[in-house]
Formats: structure tokens, C-alpha cells, sequence
């Protein structure tokens, strides 16, 4: 079984794969992804699987694009954990879990559309001042929250070069995505963000909020709570917790959707 879904407007494969033992291999999974296209002809951002379900554990697996796996998709695992809440009700309990490329998150469903996913602190977190990277004239924030993000100010266009050096940039050997953000107004902001293996801006990215939402707090910006809205209008909502300044968690909230 298998269902076209979004979350926040990233739109995914999810399939449930509990009666296999063998993960797909990139050429599996890309040839599912490319024979599986979505009705309405929109780009198909990832894969994910449903491995295993048992009383407060979810396991499974995300696949980028072109079949390569082991990066965290935000968006990606809210719809996972909707799906496998809605295949098998005895997972849902007071502490539940997602393992997803073998890291462990907590997760929450909070209504029918709307779940939430417990990340950890960010794994490292670098600011570079304008001239600090080479061919940069913009002020730029790495962090690596299980995906790598660099988070820049707007113009939110995908065509701006700086969106091209930063996405190759020497300094990010694994290549990053490339957030670029506008403030609407208080502890809310448009964002669009220019993902990695689909070479695009995609419809929202939850990885990239939670990046976002970690560069404007530590740059004064923003508050512990911010919200931000996609290309696809639909709200991501993040609430950090910290510490003098310290990041300890980022809980992403939005919506996820069977798309048909």
C-alpha cells in the first residue's frame, strides 16, 4: 500500500513496507518515485517507508528524489507518522516514538491533520560574516539539524546566484539547502527554501523552519516561538527550548494531508 501525501504543502510517496525485511535500493527506490507520479504533475520531493509499527515505535525510512537515503525530512516524517497512526491505531500511547534513518525522534499527533516531531539540539551551528566565505556578499548561517541548511535573508528567488554558490559552496562539502527568509511581522516570516536533490524550491521544508527558526533566535530576531509560511501557504510552527541561548530541542508543527 502506498498514498501520495503533504505535508505543508512537501509532497512525498509514503508506502508501507511492514512486510519486508530489505530496505529499497536507490535504483528501487527511484524507479518507485518516477513510476508513481502524482496526478496533478507536481514534483514528488521524497520517498518515505513505513518499516515497522509496534506500541509507541514507529520505524522507517526516507529516500530522497533520486533514490539516495539517510538525511532527515521533517515534513516527510509527520506524513510517515499519520500514516502509520492510521494503518495501526495500537501505536499511539503517551510517548511515541519515530525512528527514521536510524535516529530516534518523538512524536505527536496532535488532530486528525496535525502532527508534531521532537528534534534534538542542533549538531553544530556556524556564522559567517559577509566576506567570510569566498564569492559571499551576504551574511549566512549554517546549522545541521540531521539535514544541512544555510539560512540567508530574502529576496525568496531561487534564481539569485547566491543560491547556486551557497548550494555547491566548497565550505559544505555535502552540498546544503538554502534557506532564504523575509519578516512578515512579530515571530512570523515567509521562507522558501532551495532543497538539495530536488534542486528546487519546494513547497515547504520542515527542516529548513527548524534551521531558520534557530539562525533568527540566536541573531535576536525572533523569539522561541516562530512561525513561517511556504511557498505553499500552509503554516509551519516552531517552538524551541533553550537556554541562555543554548538550543535543547525544536518541536516542527504543521499539517499533513492525503493529497488523492
Amino acid at each position: 500500500m502506498w498514498r501520495h501525501m503533504s505535508g505543508a504543502g512537501n509532497t512525498f510517496i509514503v508506502a508501507d513496507r511492514r512486510d519486508k525485511t530489505v530496505l529499497l535500493s536507490t535504483t528501487e527506490a527511484k524507479d518507485f518515485i518516477t513510476s508513481h507520479q502524482r496526478p496533478d504533475g507536481s514534483v514528488i520531493e521524497g520517498m518515505l517507508t513505513i518499516d515497522q509499527t509496534a506500541v509507541g515505535h514507529i520505524v522507517g525510512t526516507y529516500y530522497n528524489p533520486d533514490g539516495s537515503r539517510g538525511m532527515m525530512c521533517g515534513n516527510g516524517a509527520r506524513c510517515l507518522v499519520r500514516m502509520a497512526m492510521d494503518l495501526d491505531q495500537a501505536i499511539e500511547s503517551s510517548n511515541v516514538q519515530l525512528t527514521l534513518n536510524n535516529v530516534t525522534y518523538p512524536v505527536r499527533r496532535i488532530d486528525a491533520d496535525r502532527v508534531a516531531i521532537t528534534f534534538g539540539p542542533p549538531h553544530s551551528i556556524q556564522r559567517f560574516d559577509i566576506g567570510e566565505l569566498e564569492n559571499v556578499d551576504v551574511a549566512v548561517t549554517y546549522i545541521n539539524v540531521n539535514s544541512d541548511h544555510v539560512v540567508i535573508d530574502g529576496p525568496r528567488e531561487a534564481r539569485r546566484p547566491i543560491v547556486q554558490t551557497l548550494r555547491y559552496h566548497v565550505n559544505f562539502p555535502r552540498g546544503v539547502n538554502v534557506n532564504m527568509v523575509d519578516h512578515i511581522s512579530d515571530s512570523t516570516w515567509h521562507i522558501a527554501t532551495f532543497e538539495r536533490g530536488v534542486e528546487a524550491v519546494t513547497g515547504a521544508c520542515g527542516t529548513g523552519a527548524i534551521a531558520s527558526a534557530i539562525a533568527l533566535y540566536l541573531e535576536g530576531r525572533t523569539g522561541i516561538e516562530s512561525d513561517f509560511i511556504p511557498p505553499s501557504g500552509r503554516p509551519l510552527h516552531v517552538s524551541l527550548t533553550t537556554t541562555n541561548s543554548a538550543i535543547h530541542s525544536a518541536i516542527l508543527t504543521g499539517d499533513t494531508q492525503y493529497d488523492f
